[in-house]
């Protein structure tokens, strides 16, 4: 007969990649659409806003709206078509 070994919580093996932290939304961002370009940009880095529309599935009318609004909070910072998070 084989021996069962039972093991305690501590001892299961632990990942040896860094787990990743959940993502803290600013209270300032309330539109989800706003949510979504956010945390797209902290994910993704610089990136363009054909990109983003691309991804998202977002016009870019409605992208400059939000990318000017997440600019006034201080954000995102524009340079040309690049977009990143400040």
């Amino acid at each position: 007969m084989m021996a069962s070994h039972h093991l305690d919580p501590g001892d299961e093996p632990q990942p040896d990649y860094p787990t990743a932290e959940p993502m803290a939304l600013p209270e300032t961002v309330s539109s989800p659409q706003a949510k979504l370009v956010y945390l797209y940009l902290l994910v993704r880095g610089t990136t363009t806003v054909d990109e983003l529309g691309a991804a998202l599935g977002l016009p870019k009318l409605s992208l400059f709206s939000i990318l000017q609004t997440l600019a006034e909070y201080g954000l995102v910072v524009r340079d040309g078509d690049a977009v990143t998070t400040a």
